[in-house]
């Protein structure tokens, strides 16, 4: 049983004095098409009479142990059946008012009716169809389905309240019914609409706004609604006009499900099924091959390549981006960069620094944005780079207390290189010039790195040619912890006193190894599987993910040289696409889904740690 936001007990519009026995009531029903709490976390309602204010700005906090939506609140007919009573309900996430709609209408005198009041993804602050405040329509009009209407409706026209009809409805789960949603078919932006069979279901696409599962984030549009969509005459799907335009359909997406005994058509006023944690859940969707990610106390950071300009590489409109960890809208740091690929948090300056390969001449560099400041600057410029030896495209990046590190990929004519700077910039050196260094990892006693060997093999050959380095704070040389190496990829270290470095050989294995260059051991291989590439740590497990095969996996930091965990003895997500980097914090496992290069579809994944076995 759902439980009201508000009593329904009677609350009289105007006092009724000696007059005849009430008997006319309106029931506000407020619902949304948004996630509680991760969209939405407090109601404010605000209730005039005559202009004269009855409730003022009371405010509820909305969560599983709070109160839900749909929830109602009962208006009683005053003397003056005629007086006009003005509904203005708002919706706020984080003490930001992100939407709210206004009703004027009448009590009806006679019965008790519902009135349905739709705090819609459209008509957020950030989706509004005109600019600046949330619902952004002048006084007069409302926001209806993204757009500015006359906010009057007539008490006659509304249907009699049936609290099974309101309170008791089961919920609708967009994460099973749009599992499998395909995008929708011939969408003629001009009228809006899509074709599609009967029975089905629609939504809208979004980055990370909504309902989000392991197939993306989702805001489900009401079926035959003027909230939503409507089917025409000649059977095309009429969607809101405000979805329609360029700049929604160049962010969002349109997609349709079948409707099932599990998934029957949405209504307006059901329920969104809470998410099950114990699964992958999409943070962000639509990415555009999003490389390298990071966690904060706060929040997820990631870099998104961008789209491609052809089938050598990409446009140059790449982004660093960061989302609160429990989800919500991706907040855009830093557009417009080169193809950004590696990330590392400064935690004592509080900013971001990533990596710039460049997509032409002089877009390389190594960035920082300050989260306290607008802009991104470069640390190091390509000249800057270049004056400290002749290397290949920026790729790795790492940082401790002191410094920050990073690696240039070889290249025709060109050698890879380890490079360490000041967190400030300056004072770059050269560490080491391994034939192709690749990722880099960094904690406050040793830096160690990922030497790929000869890039000059079969496309999908996997030589043995790759190597793990390690240096030690104060030594002069590197120190070789492994050689004979099937494409090491990820490396990790612990943040703070690392004494075992661990990585993953792309050619199907998980090494552990000691930096001060001991025996490594081989704790996981599977030679008929390859792909490893990603890997972190935490205190006591180690997590990878393997890029070719879609799955994550974990073993304890401390397991025996070629443990079992073939089928599903350790591993924690499939069917994932294309897994690349990972991350991990005390409560939950981050990785990102780089998708098809350049092409919408890659994800920022988060998944509950499971319990302890």
């Amino acid at each position: 049983m759902r439980r009201s936001f508000w009593s329904t007990a009677a609350l009289a519009v105007a006092s009724a004095g000696c007059s005849a026995p009430v008997t006319g009531e309106l029931m506000v029903a407020i619902q949304t098409d948004m996630a509680v709490t991760k969209d939405l976390d407090h109601i404010e309602l605000h209730v005039l009479s005559g202009g004269n204010p009855v409730i003022s700005g009371a405010r509820y906090r909305l969560g599983p142990n709070d109160v839900a939506l749909p929830a109602t609140q009962g208006l009683l007919v005053s003397e003056d059946p005629s007086r006009e009573i003005s509904i203005r309900v708002r919706a706020i996430r984080h003490d930001r008012p992100r939407v709210e709609h206004t009703v004027l209408t009448t009590v009806p005198s006679d019965r008790v009716a519902t009135l349905w009041v739709p705090l819609h993804f459209l008509c957020s602050a950030d989706e509004a169809s005109w600019p600046g405040a949330p619902g952004a329509c002048p006084d007069d009009l409302t926001c209806v389905a993204g757009a500015c209407r006359d906010p009057h409706v007539s008490a006659a026209s509304l249907p009699d309240y049936v609290e099974e009809e309101v309170l008791r409805r089961a919920c609708f789960d967009v994460s099973r019914c749009f599992r499998s949603a395909d995008p929708a078919e011939d969408l003629d932006a001009a009228d809006c609409t899509i074709a599609a069979g009967d029975d089905v279901n629609v939504a809208i696409a979004t980055e990370g706004e909504g309902a989000c599962g392991g197939a993306g984030c989702f805001v489900p549009l009401d079926a035959e609604s003027d909230f939503g969509w409507h089917r025409r005459d000649d059977r095309r799907i009429a969607l809101p006009e405000a979805l329609c335009s360029p700049e929604r359909l160049a962010r969002l997406g349109v997609v349709t499900s079948p409707v099932t005994a599990e998934c029957p058509a949405k209504r307006i006023g059901d329920p969104l099924c809470a998410v099950d944690e114990s699964q992958p859940v999409v943070l962000a969707a639509r990415q555009r091959s999003p490389i390298s990610l990071a966690v904060s106390e706060e929040s997820v950071f990631w870099t998104e390549q961008g789209a491609l300009s052809g089938p050598d590489g990409f446009k140059g409109d790449g982004a660093v981006k960061r989302i609160p960890r429990e989800g919500g809208a991706p907040e855009t740091l830093a557009p417009g960069q080169a193809a950004p690929r590696q990330l590392a948090l400064d935690g004592a300056s509080g900013g971001v620094l990533w990596t710039n390969r460049g997509v032409g001449a002089g877009k390389a560099a190594l960035m920082r944005r300050s989260l306290d400041r607008d802009d991104a600057v470069a640390l190091l410029s390509e000249q800057q780079l270049q004056a400290l030896g002749p290397s290949g495209a920026l790729e790795g990046l790492a940082t401790n207390d002191r410094h920050l590190f990073w690696t240039q990929l070889s290249g025709t004519g060109v050698r890879g290189l380890v490079g360490r700077a000041s967190l400030d910039g300056q004072t770059g050196v050269t560490l080491s010039e391994p034939f192709s260094a690749n990722r880099i990892a960094a904690a406050s006693n040793v830096v160690c790195w990922t030497d790929l060997g000869q890039d000059d093999t079969a496309p999908d050959a996997v030589d043995d040619t790759g190597a793990v380095w390690c240096l030690k704070s104060g030594e002069a040389m590197p120190v070789k912890v492994a050689d004979r190496q099937r494409k090491p990829y990820g490396i990790a270290l612990d943040a703070t006193n690392a004494s075992e470095v661990f990585w993953v050989n792309l050619g199907g294995e998980v090494v552990r190894g000691a930096v001060d260059g001991d025996a490594p051991e081989v704790i996981f291989e599977d030679h008929d599987h390859p792909g490893p590439y990603g890997i972190a740590l935490d205190e006591d497990r180690v997590y990878w993910t393997n890029l070719m095969q879609g799955t994550v996996s974990t073993l304890p930091r401390d397991a025996p040289p070629n443990s079992d965990c073939r089928g599903d003895r350790c591993t924690l997500a499939t069917g994932q696409r294309r897994p690349g980097a990972i991350a991990v914090d005390a409560g939950a496992i981050y990785w990102v889904n780089e998708g098809s290069p350049g092409e919408a579809n890659g994800a920022v994944v988060r998944l509950a740690k499971p319990p302890p076995p």
